[in-house]
């Protein structure tokens, strides 16, 4: 669905604006109101396209290609973002986010507040600096984190969570941390070494934080061109408080189960298939993981 305004008076800036209505609170709020008073403020030309889930990824490249914007700014969760995103891999218009998710991790990271009217004026005058992406599998591509263990079942349940945002999260997190814990065997190849371990949980990391404000990748950087694996081996019950006291004061990577790794390319086999989420969405089970950084694959927006 595609809406398009022309409002000529400062600067004919081109903006396409991306909206999931079905994410997190972008149900409710006048949203289209708001963006079209701060086109006459600032006088730019727009369109609005608001996704349906059936072929939103062929539409927004075809928009891409015909409209050609200066900018594209996505509203909703890091779902939204990652769809947008990879369709505007080698491209020069700079990607903004609105958060509207139930987590918006990446927005955090991007330090974006939450509130729509202070996003929006930050996407529309700011200006976009390089950011990495992450390549997985020649298939799928990370901007924010994915893993495979702990989270990623809880991202699993979480979608079938009739209570939405941090609480129906939280809820999933204690059905977790409560459950028989469970690890797995894996072998990793990077920087010319291979090992065998075990883990807890595998977290591919190109930002650090969560949209929780756990920092589970404190040394993360965006566009430096490398990407972090972080691992939490096995560990006592017990140590799941001094985890979560160490995530919330950015000192987990210190932390006596966690090792770190960090590299350009890099595979992890595992023994068992797991499940797996990217930018928080389960994509499925893997066993294999091949990733390989694609230094400043874009151009994205920062608070």
């Amino acid at each position: 669905m595609i809406k398009q305004r022309t409002l000529k008076k400062k600067s004919k800036q081109k903006i396409l604006f991306v909206i999931n209505p079905k994410s997190g609170n972008n149900r409710k709020g006048d949203y289209e109101t708001q963006i079209l008073d701060f086109a006459k403020t600032e006088g730019f030309e727009y369109k609005i396209y608001k996704t349906t889930g059936e072929n939103d990824s062929k539409d927004i490249r075809e928009l891409l290609n015909i409209y050609r914007p200066d900018k594209v700014i996505a509203f909703g969760g890091d779902g939204t973002f990652n769809m947008v995103a990879v369709e505007m891999i080698g491209k020069k218009a700079a990607l903004g986010i609105i958060p509207g998710g139930s987590a918006n991790g990446l927005a955090f990271n991007l330090d974006i507040p939450t509130r729509f009217s202070d996003a929006l004026e930050i996407s529309i005058k700011g200006r976009g600096v390089p950011m990495d992406v992450i390549r997985v599998n020649d298939k799928y591509y990370c901007f924010h984190l994915s893993d495979v263990g702990i989270n990623a079942r809880i991202v699993k349940r979480f979608e079938k969570e009739d209570t939405r945002g941090m609480i129906g999260y939280g809820k999933q997190l204690f059905k977790e941390l409560f459950s028989p814990k469970s690890f797995f065997s894996y072998n990793i190849e990077t920087g010319g070494r291979k090992k065998r371990l075990k883990a807890e949980m595998i977290v591919i990391a190109n930002a650090q934080s969560y949209g929780t404000g756990v920092k589970i990748n404190p040394a993360g950087n965006i566009s430096d061109g490398k990407f972090e694996i972080v691992t939490i081996k096995p560990y006592p019950w017990w140590f799941v408080f001094n985890f979560i006291f160490a995530g919330f004061t950015g000192n987990l990577h210190r932390m006596e189960y966690v090792k770190v790794y960090r590299s350009e390319k890099a595979k992890i086999t595992l023994d068992k298939t797991q499940d797996f989420q990217i930018d928080g969405e389960v994509i499925g089970k893997v066993k294999n993981l091949k990733l390989e950084i694609i230094p400043n694959a874009i151009q994205v927006i920062r608070g």
